[in-house]
């Protein structure tokens, strides 16, 4: 068992099975209040200038999140980015990199015309958001600050998106987003390490926006809203799907339509932070999952591993092997991939009309406004 398994079998309201196991949570239990304290001190620092916080000359928008583990935030990078240019912005993205070489080299991800790096270089969500997104300029670097001056000597933007950037305080940004996955109802969630908070519930008041991602598959999204409502009760509140649209046969890149997978039977493998989501999504495009992998968050998909899934397939009668677009860009030579093997395409959208307007409101009042407080939401 990895250490990411054991993690997430043990984190939250996970049950110890040995006396080992306990030990391990004692003491995860007690280290969760040095934590805590210590992203509060450092938050604190940043916002009374006692740390340095630089500003970049655009306007930031950052999307994060309060939890370890996938919230749809690279779906809805993207719909922010497609919204930001509908209404006339210039944006580029700052980025990490999470699980590249070396998350502190600044590395050009996209030039906004072509894609600059490859997965080991530039991180899986970068080269995806690249791929994507096409002519939006990204740079990948640990150092947001350094990243964003690159990036703006480069290219005429007037909007830079943080990703991943709610605990990023060394940067100033106009607006913070923030997600929260409707299908983990804070209430059961612990401070990191005795669970997958990375700061407290209450923290969600700092936000301008929160946006409760994958709505459709939770079991209790109006409980999960009545505790966000608690912890910020003057934050605007939307609510969004991410749902499939089709897949892409990686070996030629022939795209299938969403509706030539339903019925399909498959062999899924995934890389990502909260894969019991894909494999919802799966069923939701209407296939029956045969067989189901979960590698931890940006591990690699080996070609051994690929070999023994269509071996899997064929025995199993499947149509398809199935990753997701994350993990497809991490896949070397996919063109001497077996043509079974297809990326599942994800995307968000609001759940109605008025999220998606009330949403598009407050992020283009923070952005116009520069960041200054006071908004129709």
């Amino acid at each position: 068992m990895s250490i990411n398994d054991l993690f997430g079998r043990l984190a939250d309201d996970g049950d110890a099975s040995s006396g080992l196991e306990e030990a391990m949570q004692t003491a995860m239990t007690a280290a969760s209040p040095l934590y805590g304290a210590g992203a509060w001190v450092n938050r604190v620092l940043h916002e009374n200038g006692m740390m340095e916080r630089r500003r970049l000359p655009a306007v930031v928008v950052s999307v994060g999140n309060i939890t370890l583990g996938g919230t749809g935030k690279t779906p809805f990078c993207i719909w922010l980015i497609e919204a930001l240019k509908r209404h006339g912005r210039k944006p580029g993205v700052l980025t990490r990199g999470y699980g590249r070489e070396d998350e502190n080299a600044l590395t050009l991800v996209h030039s906004g015309r072509k894609l600059r790096a490859d997965a080991d270089t530039a991180g899986d969500e970068p080269v995806l958001l690249g791929k994507r997104l096409r002519n939006v300029p990204i740079v990948a670097c640990a150092n947001r600050y350094r990243g964003g001056r690159a990036l703006l000597r480069k290219c005429e933007l007037d909007t830079l998106v943080l990703d991943d950037g709610f605990q990023h305080h060394r940067l100033d940004r106009q607006a913070d987003i923030v997600l929260v996955d409707a299908t983990r109802p804070l209430s059961l969630l612990r401070l990191f390490p005795r669970g997958s908070m990375r700061e407290p519930a209450s923290s969600l008041g700092r936000a301008h926006l929160i946006v409760l991602t994958r709505w459709n598959q939770a079991d209790e999204p109006k409980r999960v809203l009545r505790e966000v409502k608690r912890s910020a009760p003057s934050v605007p509140i939307v609510r969004a799907v991410v749902e499939p649209a089709g897949g892409t046969r990686l070996r030629d890149g022939q795209h299938l339509p969403a509706e030539s997978l339903n019925g399909k039977r498959v062999i899924v493998i995934c890389g990502v932070g909260n894969p019991e989501s894909v494999r919802q999504t799966v069923r939701d495009a209407g296939m029956r999952v045969v067989s189901f992998k979960a590698l931890g968050d940006h591990e690699h998909i080996t070609r051994s591993l690929l070999r023994k899934a269509e071996q899997r397939r064929v025995r199993a009668k499947a149509d398809y092997v199935l990753v997701t677009e994350k993990d497809a860009v991490k896949i070397t030579a996919p063109e001497a991939l077996a043509e079974s093997v297809v990326s599942l395409r994800m995307e968000l959208r609001m759940l109605t009309p008025k999220d998606r307007k009330r949403a598009e409101r407050v992020i283009l009042a923070r952005v116009h406004s520069g960041g200054v407080r006071g908004y129709l939401a």
